[in-house]
């Protein structure tokens, strides 16, 4: 709940909502994944379906068709444990169980944080993909700013608790709501200005 002010989504205040319908609609990724270590790929992925009493034929239907989706092939993946995978395969497979049951929102908490920066890079890639085809409202909190400008349509930049500016790539590069956000993409800037350097 808001300590102040309100939280809408889709125009209706979450207080009015139905907690636990309010939920269900939201697919959650973490940055720690949490798949449940006991069970397999398939299992992990159909969870939702199943607490939603989807049946099995149809769940299984759906968490292969996600896992091709994210390039993991269900025939080599579906029956392993999360253990057997490498943090990329776990982060596609936290990314399937949060659409299996084809939620119209995608809360993605910092989610590629725990990977290296060549794994990050093509899950953006991936993500960047599979957005222009899902057509979800997805919220991607990430402390990224490269990431942020990378895959966001629009931005929000936070301080101590505040939304500073919400906008394009172009409004917070060309236009920042504060200085804040100012010194922030100036830094950003000589960051990238000292990469170029580095690889010339």
């Amino acid at each position: 709940e808001p300590s102040d002010g309100r939280i809408e989504i889709g125009g209706v205040d979450v207080r009015e909502m139905d907690v636990l319908r309010l939920r269900r609609s939201i697919g959650y990724v973490f940055q720690d994944i949490g798949l449940f270590p006991h069970l397999t790929v398939e299992q992990n992925v159909e969870m939702v379906p199943r607490l939603l009493g989807v049946g099995r034929s149809e769940r299984r239907r759906r968490a292969h068709g996600l896992l091709e989706r994210m390039g993991l092939d269900p025939r080599q993946y579906a029956a392993r444990r999360p253990a057997a995978l490498s943090g990329g395969q776990q982060q596609r497979v936290g990314l399937a169980r949060a659409l299996a049951a084809d939620p119209p929102y995608l809360l993605m908490d910092e989610p590629f944080g725990a990977l290296d920066g060549v794994t990050r890079a093509q899950m953006q890639a991936d993500l960047l993909a599979l957005k222009a085809s899902l057509r979800k409202t997805m919220v991607f909190v990430t402390h990224d700013l490269f990431g942020a400008l990378r895959v966001g349509d629009r931005i929000g930049v936070m301080n101590r608790g505040r939304l500073e500016h919400i906008g394009t790539r172009e409004d917070l590069v060309r236009r920042p709501a504060s200085p804040f956000v100012a010194e922030l993409f100036a830094h950003a800037r000589g960051q990238a200005a000292l990469l170029e350097g580095h690889a010339g």
